[in-house]
């Protein structure tokens, strides 16, 4: 007889808003197109927990994966812990691996780098493919993401909380297995960047320094440690800036588009514009007001994404456009730029570029099939450009 089984989703806090909401949809995609079994997914709000009771009530299945917030599983991976959790009788319990997690034994790096639907799809296949149904014994997991078969239920009060489960049995002893074949991607602190990269660019002898979009303020702390200068962070987001105000001299709190050419502002040395550009409606404009809180010969700093990397080509070769929160096309960008069109930016707003750095995490094999392809078809076209996933530009005013 057929394992019935369900997916229940419950919705997490982060991340929010439009990234939150693309975010649902690429976990729908993953789930619902795939290979194998499609299963029942019940979704259920975070704001009230799910309890024994709730799933007790919905004792047709046999077995019952849980997701907690947002996790991107495959409809293949999670029919193979379907498969594991009702034939590994010794478990009851049994979870993924993935890049993110509290528990050390359950945190796996991904094969190469990924920013879309499909190429997360190769990294979790080639995955699969390596450890197959391996199952690791171990005495802790994580609750984002984890399947049990419904006798787990039995003999527990109604009022326990599902997402409790694991600590629950830790408490009494039980083990627990790791799908070493099974992997998810979950999102980690996307606000708390040092942005090393970044960092190498701004003069030692910069004093005045004005981080656009400071987030939590890691940045400027890191600068500040690195160097003696007066940090200013600008930001739209007042949870964020309640973080940042401890770590730098000062933030402005406001949107760049409105505060950019007003006093407000002040001078700098250096102003550094991490992944920005990208969600302002206007950034030529924007761009232009800076240069005058530039000193003479101050640096502007900044980094976007690479639009015309090979992984969003090849999307678009399928006819596919999907937003992915905290990626080249992550839901929130509205302006989109390529090596040239970013130097453009700053040579028409009166800037003197100094250098602009392609960065590349790695290209999986068949990325490099394709690239091979592409430069086959189209001779002139550069390779480095096609590679690369975010550009930093450094300019003069």
């Amino acid at each position: 007889m057929a394992t019935k089984a369900t997916v229940v989703s419950i919705k997490g806090e982060s991340p929010k808003d439009l990234e939150g909401q693309a975010a649902r949809r690429v976990m729908r995609r993953l789930f619902f197109h795939g290979e194998g079994e499609r299963r029942d997914i019940i979704e259920v709000d975070g704001d009230k927990p799910l309890t024994v009771k709730d799933l007790r009530s919905r004792r047709k299945y046999d077995v019952y994966i849980l997701i907690n917030g947002i996790v991107y599983i495959t409809l293949e991976g999670v029919n193979n812990l379907i498969e594991i959790i009702s034939r590994k009788k010794a478990f009851p319990m049994v979870g993924p691996v993935s890049n993110e997690s509290t528990v050390a034994h359950q945190r796996y790096s991904p094969p190469f780098f990924y920013q879309t639907i499909s190429v997360f799809r190769w990294a979790e296949a080639e995955i699969r493919r390596e450890f197959r149904d391996k199952v690791a014994e171990v005495d802790e997991i994580d609750d984002f993401c984890f399947a049990f078969r419904r006798e787990l239920l039995d003999g527990l009060p109604d009022d326990y909380k599902v997402i409790d489960l694991p600590k629950i049995l830790k408490k009494r002893g039980l083990r627990y297995g790791i799908a070493k074949g099974v992997y998810v991607h979950r999102y980690g602190n996307c606000y708390e960047s040092g942005r090393e990269d970044l960092m190498a660019y701004v003069p030692l002898g910069a004093r005045e320094i004005l981080d656009i979009g400071s987030a939590r303020g890691l940045f400027g702390e890191m600068l500040k440690k690195r160097q003696r200068c007066v940090v200013t962070g600008v930001d739209i987001d007042t949870q964020l800036i309640t973080v940042a105000r401890k770590r730098v001299d000062n933030v402005i709190h406001g949107d760049i588009e409105e505060i950019s050419g007003k006093a407000i502002l002040g001078k700098y040395d250096c102003i550094v514009c991490g992944d920005v550009l990208e969600h302002l409606n206007n950034p030529w404009e924007v761009v232009r007001r800076l240069k005058n809180h530039l000193r003479k010969g101050g640096l502007f700093i900044a980094s976007t994404p690479n639009i015309a990397n090979w992984a969003i080509i090849y999307e678009m070769l399928q006819e596919r456009w999907d937003y992915v929160p905290f990626s080249i096309l992550s839901g929130t960008h509205v302006r989109f730029f390529t090596k040239k069109t970013l130097e453009e930016l700053f040579e028409d707003t009166g800037y003197k570029i100094k250098e602009v750095k392609l960065q590349s995490f790695g290209i999986p094999p068949r990325g490099a099939e394709f690239v091979a392809g592409l430069k086959h078809s189209l001779p002139g076209i550069s390779e480095e450009d096609l590679k690369a996933s975010e550009i930093v530009i450094v300019a003069e005013a």
